[in-house]
């Protein structure tokens, strides 16, 4: 659940369209109501200023963010809903975010999308331990995992292949789905914490990162199962998000309860953390890659971008 600190908008999430512009996952709280909306930014300087190119109200917090289009993403709400929304302009007029679907499939709270390599399909997660499997052309689920997990489902992440994800939820455990594939999913070794986090390395057929609740990262191979290939330690609190650069796909960016963001080169064989940055002075929730360069959200309400980062830089603050 999204939660407010200082007054301002929590940002939850936030996404990048191919135009630059910024797709923002905005929660808070009025009273004892909670309230979320979905914004569009010109440019991330622009957000937290009240000044945004359209806006939508949800019906409950937005967990969640997919960009589909310049003009169209898609939002996994708290009250378990999908919802399509579409970017709107007649003539001069001023822009319009509008709803073209919104479907309550899940039984509680959605806390994590992913969009296949393809852009065909879409995975959803929730608090109700269950993943479901979406065609985007029709907008139908196609398949329900009812239990995927004993426990709430944290995060879920495709391959490079359309038809593979990998899922992390609280009962510890991270499981390989193949939708192709009417058994079970398969488990994918043991976390030395919970895992919280993950994401796969840009067109690679094997390669995955999982975010523990202890602050540790842990880069594995899906050919072996029972070992690390890398381990980090970027945070000391929950990590919230990992993410892969598409540019640079050795780079993974880390967020955490620790208000930071973190930096590794994974290629490394050892020094892998090459960037960190205090920025942040809240729960950081957000992270995206406009191209090389890092853009971080937080309960803060602020949307930070991490200019200059290379390999060889110094640590930008604190420790490795």
């Amino acid at each position: 659940m999204a939660g407010e600190r200082s007054g301002g908008p929590c940002i939850d999430d936030i996404k990048l369209c191919k135009d630059e512009c910024l797709v923002v996952a905005c929660n808070g709280l009025t009273g004892s109501r909670w309230h979320g909306s979905v914004q569009l930014h010109r440019s991330p300087g622009s957000v937290g200023s009240g000044e945004c190119l359209a806006s939508q109200v949800a019906d409950s917090t937005v967990a969640a963010l997919v960009v589909l289009t310049p003009t169209s993403f898609l939002a996994g709400l708290d009250s378990g809903a999908l919802e399509l929304l579409r970017l709107t302009k007649e003539g001069e007029g001023v822009p319009e975010i509008e709803s073209l679907f919104y479907q309550c499939d899940h039984d509680a709270g959605l806390t994590s999308l992913a969009l296949s390599t393809d852009g065909c399909r879409l995975a959803s997660a929730g608090w109700d331990h269950s993943i479901k499997i979406w065609d985007l052309r029709s907008m139908q689920c196609t398949k329900t995992y009812v239990s995927a997990h004993a426990d709430v489902v944290w995060k879920v992440a495709f391959s490079a292949d359309p038809h593979v994800f990998i899922s992390c939820g609280r009962d510890g455990q991270v499981r390989s789905w193949d939708i192709r594939l009417s058994r079970p999913a398969t488990i994918l070794g043991h976390c030395p914490s919970v895992p919280r986090a993950l994401d796969w390395q840009p067109q690679s057929p094997s390669t995955y990162a999982v975010g523990l609740e202890c602050g540790q990262v842990v880069v594995r191979d899906l050919r072996q199962p029972g070992s690390d290939v890398t381990l980090l330690r970027p945070h000391r609190r929950p990590i919230h998000r990992l993410l892969f650069c598409p540019v640079r796909p050795s780079w993974l960016a880390s967020c955490a309860d620790d208000c930071l963001v973190a930096l590794a080169d994974t290629s490394r064989t050892k020094d892998h953390l090459v960037y960190k940055s205090q920025e942040h002075t809240e729960f950081v929730r957000g992270l995206a890659w406009d191209s090389g360069r890092l853009l971080s959200s937080g309960w803060d309400g602020r949307v930070h971008v991490h200019a200059g980062m290379a390999p060889s830089m110094q640590l930008a603050s604190g420790e490795a």
